[in-house]
């Protein structure tokens, strides 16, 4: 039915905000919406903290 969208990997997990740009060679990013924090690996974002 297509390809996946080129931008999905941008997206938080925990509430699907646009992540902002990460540092080069930053391994995390913390939302700006839920406050998660979130670990930029090759299978792309992964909650690996949240926001209480």
């Amino acid at each position: 039915m297509g390809d996946p969208a080129c931008w999905l990997d941008q997206l938080c997990p925990a509430c699907a905000a646009m992540l902002e740009a990460s540092e080069a060679g930053a391994l995390s990013v913390i939302c700006w919406r839920c406050g998660a924090t979130i670990h930029l690996g090759d299978q792309g974002p992964v909650v690996t903290r949240r926001q209480d």
